[in-house]
């Protein structure tokens, strides 16, 4: 085991030996071997904020030279565009090192934050010879911060890209006490897999995300730490990927602790990480109070059940709002969960069928449905995760060939759970759904946000009486839905463009997608229909955002809740405006009291019926050409003509 060095290979030694030998020899850096910088500060009767630091070897060499010849950018001019973005976008890795080389060569206007080779090549660690432009530190009033640590460099000294990490402990006797969130920035990282990185104790504050952009398998606490910024993990959004992250703590430290990997604060109350990979079922620690917004890793599998504790009460990070939280019913986080949306759960939930049920005073109360199918993408990359976390050895693009698990194609919910009649749909409960679904005439209630993504027949029973918002917004409609009578309330962003038919009314109307267009509305105080006519007849006259708006008008028009007549002829006169269009959509689609609707309304008259009565039978349309025949021989006996046989059945 090597341990002499800031950075050095081993693969070998346990982590725990590692932990112990950087604990008991901790770095110290003495002069010259790190960057120090002063912190900005203003001048007196001064008032800003700090804002990026000036290259000033431009200015500097600019001013020398004169001019720049057009053709000659100066090595200082080159490598600020570099780094300002401008020459680096698109470039490969190893062209734009070569690129940093040769605009270094021969200057002394380095900066810590290039990424130029070290000279030196050591085998056995990365030593402190030239560490002048890898370690960068700035001045504060109870110590150093580090800003700066360019993995990459000490890594490419090394001649390894996996390596261990422990950070130095001071720089010439005065401790490092903060960890910046630009310390262990992506160009000093990216591309270098760390095995350990040791935190040292002389570290009182580490910035939100200092860590987000590290490949850190394990991340060992020191005994001084005191406050930890939120440290997102995404496992994918690191480079080389990560398969798993745990934390390790100083026992000696009085605020943080770990547990089997994951980060706790407050002797245990508060869950600052859980360590990954997740399985299925997922149980929240006993006595947890709160879970940090970044507790939970991106990036990975997510659990499909968490078991919570009575002592939690809030929930800050969102990565497993899609999973099933169980919750005994004295738990403070119950209610705030709900608002948000989670799916929860009591002790008394039971499985069936691929769903879950849970169970209340009126009956049971369906929680989550059928899970989605993965996609091709999902499975790859959960195989690519598995695979580097070195618990596979079956590589992505084979496990995507292998046969996909069968798609589920219905899902018929039964009137009756563990017997108990299901009375209810609950929140989120199926944000996807099969091809077909079939709710029972059981259900009162479908809560909010139940898209059914997925769904392509749906089938409501008499005898429901409220949708939640955001419900049944799958867009793949194969038929109009139909609304049964019992149902008054209708919540907005419901059934986005589709087509409902309104069994109270007989009514078929359009839906936009647009949410501030809705006219569902809430009619249970009155027992009406859960629509607003009025505000669905201007949506048509404006022709705002309806995915059918011809097929629309038509409906209306042929609406047995029928429009004012001034409506109604402004309708006739948008279907005018595509008359051909209008004519051949009636006779492919339109059923008899369509035509006869539109016949009365003044859209078939003396002008378009020969056009009209043609195309209906051409699409043998049987049924509407006979009413049209008929309805001309009446006109014609009204006006006094002679019935003959020719003219009975003259167009």
């Amino acid at each position: 085991m090597t341990c002499d060095f800031l950075v050095f290979e081993d693969e070998d030694t346990p982590v725990e030996d590692l932990i112990a030998a950087a604990t008991a020899h901790p770095r110290h850096l003495r002069a010259g071997e790190a960057d120090v910088r002063d912190a900005a500060r203003a001048r007196e009767g001064e008032v800003w904020s700090p804002q990026l630091l000036p290259y000033e070897e431009w200015v500097s060499a600019a001013r020398a030279d004169g001019r720049a010849p057009a053709n000659e950018m100066l090595p200082a001019q080159e490598i600020g565009l570099i780094y300002s973005g401008a020459r680096s976008m698109g470039i490969e890795r190893d062209e734009l090192d070569a690129v940093l080389d040769r605009a270094m060569a021969g200057s002394d206007l380095a900066r810590p934050e290039s990424s130029a080779v070290l000279a030196p090549h050591v085998s056995g660690g990365a030593d402190a010879s030239d560490l002048s432009d890898i370690v960068a530190v700035r001045r504060e009033d109870d110590g150093y911060a580090l800003v700066g640590f360019d993995l990459k460099r000490l890594a490419k000294a090394l001649g390894s890209d996996h390596v261990t990490a422990v950070l130095p402990a001071s720089v010439e006797g005065v401790p490092i006490v903060r960890v910046t969130a630009e310390a262990f920035a992506r160009r000093f990282v990216q591309g270098v897999g760390v095995r350990l990185l040791a935190i040292p104790d002389t570290v009182k504050r580490i910035d939100a995300s200092a860590f987000s952009a590290v490949s850190a398998g394990c991340i060992h606490l020191g005994a001084g730490l005191e406050h930890m910024g939120e440290q997102p993990c995404d496992l994918a959004g690191v480079s080389p990927r990560l398969g798993s992250r745990a934390y390790s703590v100083d026992p000696r430290n009085e605020r943080y602790c770990a547990r089997e990997g994951s980060l706790f604060d407050n002797g245990g109350a508060r869950l600052v990480f859980a360590a990954p990979p997740y399985a299925e079922r997922m149980t929240v620690p006993q006595g947890v109070e709160e879970i940090g917004p970044s507790a939970f890793c991106a990036g990975c599998a997510q659990p499909d059940v968490v078991h919570a504790p009575a002592s939690l009460a809030r929930v800050a990070a969102r990565e497993w709002d899609d999973a099933v939280w169980i919750f005994p019913d004295e738990a403070p986080a119950v209610a705030p969960l709900h608002a948000r949306g989670v799916r929860l759960a009591s002790e008394r939930v039971v499985e069936h069928d691929e769903c879950f049920y849970d169970f209340d005073e009126e009956g049971a109360v369906l929680v989550a449905g059928p899970a989605a199918p993965k996609s091709i993408s999902k499975r790859f990359a959960e195989a690519a995760a598995v695979r580097h976390a070195g618990m596979a050895d079956l590589a992505p693009s084979a496990a995507i060939k292998a046969p996909a698990p069968p798609v589920r194609r219905s899902l018929s919910l039964p009137s009756e759970v563990e017997g108990r009649p299901l009375v209810r749909i609950g929140v989120r409960a199926l944000p996807y759904a099969p091809a077909t679904l079939s709710i029972p005439a059981t259900v009162r209630a479908i809560e909010r946000d139940n898209a059914c993504r997925g769904t392509e027949r749906l089938v409501l029973s008499e005898g429901l009486r409220r949708i939640g918002a955001h419900c049944f917004c799958s867009r793949l409609f194969s038929a109009p839905v139909s609304v049964p009578r019992s149902v008054t309330s209708i919540g907005e962003g419901c059934f986005e463009y589709a087509a409902c038919r309104l069994e109270r009314t007989g009514s078929t109307v359009h839906v936009s997608a647009d949410q501030l267009l809705s006219c569902f509305i809430d009619a249970s105080a009155d027992g009406g229909v859960p629509f607003d006519y009025d505000a669905y007849d201007e949506l048509l006259l404006s022709g705002k955002n309806l995915p059918d708006r011809l097929g629309a008008i038509i409906h209306r028009i042929a609406d047995p809740h029928a429009p004012s007549a001034q409506v109604r002829d402004a309708l006739v006169e948008r279907l005018r405006e595509r008359a051909a269009e209008a004519r051949m959509r009636v006779a492919r689609d339109g059923e008899r009291d369509e035509v006869s609707a539109l016949l009365a309304a003044g859209f078939i008259d003396d002008e378009s019926f020969d056009e009209q009565i043609e195309l209906l039978r051409s699409c043998n349309r049987a049924d509407c050409v006979l009413y049209l025949m008929e309805e001309h021989r009446r006109k014609n006996d009204a006006q006094g003509a002679r019935a003959t046989s020719r003219s009975r059945f003259a167009l």
